[in-house]
């Protein structure tokens, strides 16, 4: 950018000795360093944010979501070992590498939040109870009306009834009637296992309402944080060459 010299005399040894200093100033050209690090660790970063928290496939597992997100942490992890190949080797840490290691920091955060997620996911389905009307206001979702049959929610408080006893008058027919009877209790069995199964349907279906909801929450909130990062990088990676002191001294 610029050189600048100086001469400088002084008293050594009783005799006026000089010395020229030139000192050359500097600036990285940052062109390299944006198209080959910096914008694929945003792309990557934005995209494996967007994969653990998409809403998309929850109706599914959300073990995708973490491997994802293990993925591109590792992929950050290779451009890192980049930047540490390509920038000198100095006591400070250079501020791509300060970039670089927030965005992997951000990135492990929604890996951790993901895995919680999915651990509560899998405690809510398995109670088998609806979500708290609380949570639907909260997140601004309508609220699941339950409807109750026979004193039982869709028809499995009726799994506790006990049929009806009756004795044919005839002795000849206590046989059949009572294949009839085991007919019946099967026939019953049956439509409770179903019922219980469309009840577990439904209540999966509310909660993953919910954490899909909580899933947009928080895919805003971490692009917006990785947005955020990268806004402050640019702001300091081209900030003017600081004017050389006048006391500066080698």
């Amino acid at each position: 950018m610029n050189v600048t010299v100086k001469q400088m005399k002084f008293m050594e040894e009783g005799e006026y000795r000089a010395e020229v200093h030139y000192i050359l100033h500097l600036n990285r050209r940052p062109t390299y360093y944006i198209t080959v690090i910096v914008v694929p660790t945003f792309l990557i970063s934005a995209l494996s944010i967007l994969g653990i928290f998409s809403p998309g496939s929850n109706d599914g597992p959300r073990n995708e979501k973490v491997s994802l997100g293990l993925g591109s942490l590792l992929a950050m992890t290779v451009l890192l070992d980049i930047v540490a190949g390509a920038m000198p080797k100095s006591d400070a840490i250079p501020l791509l590498g300060y970039y670089i290691m927030l965005v992997i920091l951000l990135c492990a955060i929604g890996v951790a939040v993901s895995m919680a997620m999915l651990s509560m996911s899998r405690s809510c389905i398995q109670t088998s109870k609806m979500p708290p009307v609380h949570y639907y206001r909260l997140l601004f979702l309508n609220v699941c009306r339950v409807v109750k049959q026979n004193g039982g929610v869709n028809g499995v408080g009726a799994m506790n009834e006990k049929p009806t006893t009756i004795t044919p008058r005839f002795p000849d027919l206590i046989s059949i009637y009572n294949q009839l009877i085991e007919v019946a209790r099967a026939q019953r069995t049956y439509r409770e296992r179903i019922e219980k199964q469309k009840w577990q349907h439904r209540v999966e279906i509310e909660w993953n309402k919910i954490f899909a909801r909580i899933d947009f929450f928080f895919l805003f909130l971490f692009e917006m944080f990785n947005v955020l990062v990268l806004v402050l990088f640019l702001r300091y990676a081209f900030l003017p060459v600081p004017p050389l002191p006048e006391n500066f001294s080698i």
